[in-house]
């Protein structure tokens, strides 16, 4: 947690002379165990719907429209009917932005500045590789944290308010490892089947919200 609080505070303090946002999410989540997807009478892993809020610092290549913004964010959620177990997650994404109806556009300013249909000037498709740390919680049994690499896909829209501010709703999906990862199973006689390698896909809908300081530019 120390390191991700030292990542924010860096990310706060670059976007004092460009664009930062914040940005919330509704997680949707499904995790896939090897084991228990085939066991007869096995409890499948079911997970509530989460949330997660990030920020993030936003730069791009000068001559097109291809837009970087490294993000940390921290989410949480449940288990269906067991509130006492769960986990939280806490990542890193370098989010890379393109706007395919606009690729060519060299106008460094917000797009509230930018000429042309909404659609054409603000529609992005995005790619986030990253990596998270994920946190299990469970009152009765200790797990170990885990972490790994991501992979993460978005599409959006900007909509720029005015030259200081843009909101931007967007729906992605992204692929980690499932926080029960490694946990080592039996059967009902005690033999060992193995230890389970559960993947997590979580589907999100969010809305970002930019702010761009450096209006002196433009």
């Amino acid at each position: 947690m120390r390191t991700l609080l030292t990542l924010v505070a860096l990310c706060c303090g670059l976007s004092v002379s460009a664009q930062f946002g914040v940005i919330a999410n509704a997680n949707f989540h499904e995790t896939r165990s090897t084991f228990l997807d085939g066991l007869e009478g096995a409890d499948p892993l079911e997970l509530e719907n989460g949330w997660e809020v990030g920020v993030n610092y936003w730069f791009r290549l000068p001559q097109k429209r291809v837009e970087f913004m490294p993000t940390v964010y921290y989410g949480t959620t449940k288990f269906t009917g067991n509130q006492d177990q769960g986990f939280s997650e806490a990542g890193f994404q370098f989010k890379v932005n393109v706007y395919p109806f606009d690729f060519g556009g060299d106008c460094d300013c917000p797009t509230f500045g930018k000429q042309g249909p909404q659609l054409q000037k603000g529609f992005f498709v995005q790619l986030s590789p990253g990596y998270a740390l994920y946190m299990p919680e469970d009152s009765f049994v200790e797990y170990e944290n885990k972490s790994g690499f991501t992979m993460g896909g978005a599409v959006g829209l900007d909509i720029g308010l005015s030259n200081l501010v843009t909101v931007t709703p967007m729906v992605g999906i992204r692929y980690g490892l499932s926080p029960y990862a490694d946990v080592f199973y039996t059967d009902v006689n005690g033999q060992p089947l193995g230890i389970d390698d559960p993947s997590l896909t979580t589907f999100q809908a969010g809305l970002q919200v930019s702010f761009r300081l450096d209006h002196r530019k433009y």
